[in-house]
């Protein structure tokens, strides 16, 4: 486990892009979004079956994104957690096939039990799982989705590299909305990653 109350925890990582807004203080690793730029940190190791879990707060605001997800080489595989800030009650699992998306829309699932929590306010554990016949999303160790391998069906089997952080989505449209700059800085955080291999 890396766990950010570690000072020296940050040093496991890669901030491959935009290391100026991404920090450790008060026992959390922060990503910030700027108007100069957002940040994205990498584990430097690959993971082909496995479980990644990390406790985090995601980021409030239109227009921004938060995200943890697993990626292969380009064209790449990619499975994703991601959290769009004008939407703080619901977290979206995506996955994609040699860069392509397989199925047209994200799934939108909210914390566990009766009453949705707003993910912006407080830590959640969220994870993801890889298995050779199918992946698993999980929140706060509930399982939200499974993706079962399907033959003859595009299946992510070569999202193997851990990225995380925030990201500007205004480009996308209303799926993420615009991001008002008069209320940067943007900041998620999180507590600890948690990686365990299964092979």
């Amino acid at each position: 486990m890396i766990d950010f109350s570690d000072p020296s925890a940050l040093n496991k990582l890669t901030a491959e892009w935009c290391a100026q807004n991404t920090y450790q203080v008060n026992n959390v690793l922060v990503w910030r979004l700027t108007p100069e730029c957002g940040t994205t940190v990498v584990y430097p190791h690959d993971i082909q079956y496995g479980k990644v879990e990390g406790r985090i707060r995601i980021a409030k605001g239109s227009g921004v994104v938060t995200t943890i997800l697993l990626a292969g080489p380009a064209p790449s595989d990619e499975i994703d957690w991601e959290w769009v800030g004008k939407d703080t009650w619901t977290a979206q699992s995506m996955y994609f096939v040699k860069g392509q998306r397989v199925d047209p829309n994200a799934q939108f699932v909210h914390t566990p039990g009766d009453i949705a929590q707003d993910m912006s306010a407080s830590f959640h554990n969220y994870a993801i799982e890889i298995n050779k016949e199918s992946i698993n999303w999980y929140i706060d160790d509930w399982l939200t989705r499974t993706l079962p391998k399907v033959s003859g069906v595009p299946f992510p089997s070569d999202a193997s590299r851990i990225r995380m952080g925030v990201w500007d989505g205004t480009q996308s449209g209303d799926w993420a909305g615009t991001t008002d700059w008069r209320n940067s800085p943007f900041t998620a955080e999180m507590q600890w990653l948690k990686i365990t291999p299964y092979c």
